[in-house]
């Protein structure tokens, strides 16, 4: 990867919707040739997807928290992670605790059930978020 494709990485963590030309212009490119590396960068599996970042207020998901768990049975936390419809974002940590749950939910009540079916798999401690003072960022790169 070289600078071009850093910089297109980074307009596109931005802006995926940005077109093509839009973006050539941008980073002094042909749309063919903008068109190309990003078709190689997705073919590498450097972008892995699109997606639409939503707001969870908006969509009745009024609480954030992180969760963080030591389990004894990994695969089956994982799965029950995977089957929660509060999850969305689930990663493996060192430590003391094994797992780091993001959890979206409707309410407190909701949290506080999350978070008695998790004690089921081992212990459990929840940090709940008081605000968001900026949007995600993205991977941070180097351009």
């Amino acid at each position: 990867m070289d600078q071009t494709d850093l910089k297109i990485l980074n307009i596109l963590q931005d802006n995926a919707r940005i077109s093509i030309s839009e973006l050539g212009r941008m980073i002094n490119m042909t749309g063919p040739a903008v068109t190309e590396r990003i078709r190689k960068l997705e073919e590498k599996e450097v972008i892995r997807s699109y997606r639409a970042v939503l707001s969870p207020e908006k969509l009745g998901k009024a609480i954030t928290a992180f969760v963080i768990i030591q389990v004894n049975r990994c695969d089956l936390f994982t799965d029950f992670c995977r089957r929660s419809p509060d999850v969305a974002e689930i990663h493996q940590i060192s430590g003391q605790f094994n797992f780091l749950i993001k959890v979206v939910t409707e309410s407190m009540q909701s949290l506080e059930r999350f978070r008695r079916e998790c004690s089921e798999f081992g212990f459990t401690q929840t940090m709940t978020v008081l605000s968001t003072p900026f949007d995600p960022k993205g991977v941070p790169l180097d351009d």
